[in-house]
């Protein structure tokens, strides 16, 4: 088992609103253990993306571009990744296999950026940039679709 991964404190938001996408793959296995209808997996996979994921991109790429400007590489493989989970999203059907790739896009997406992007990214900061990530970055609030609690 490897051990947990020391964030700087600058960058915790983000790695919090990580959590809430983990849970989103936790949550599909957890449907698709208890044999619930597709359906539902989907469309709270695709209410997910519109709440909540959707937003975490974009701040991701907006505040982070702003903290790596020396360092365009790390915001394309930050992009690339982002467009994976979207592309995976657009292709999501009702199918188990669907949802199982699904739910791998997603939680490979949290381990790249936690255990490689963000790892490279925090090795790197200035003094300038945890200053404009303190004052700037501010965790999502996460509100649960609770009309359906597939999971429990």
């Amino acid at each position: 088992m490897s051990r947990p991964l020391k964030r700087h404190p600058a960058l915790q938001p983000f790695s919090r609103e990580h959590h809430q996408i983990l849970l989103l793959g936790f949550k599909i296995r957890q449907g698709l253990k208890k044999e619930i209808e597709p359906e539902r997996i989907v469309n709270y996979c695709l209410w997910f993306y519109k709440a909540y994921l959707k937003v975490h991109f974009e701040k991701e790429v907006q505040i982070l571009s702003k903290v790596v400007s020396g360092n365009s590489d790390l915001i394309a493989r930050l992009a690339a990744n982002h467009q994976k989970v979207k592309g995976s999203l657009k292709t999501l059907t009702t199918s188990e296999n669907s949802l199982k790739q699904f739910e791998k896009v997603i939680v490979s997406h949290v381990r790249l950026e936690e255990r490689i992007l963000f790892e490279e990214l925090q090795s790197k900061l200035t003094p300038d940039a945890i200053q404009y990530l303190e004052s700037t970055l501010k965790e999502q609030n996460f509100r649960e679709h609770l009309q359906d609690v597939f999971w429990h």
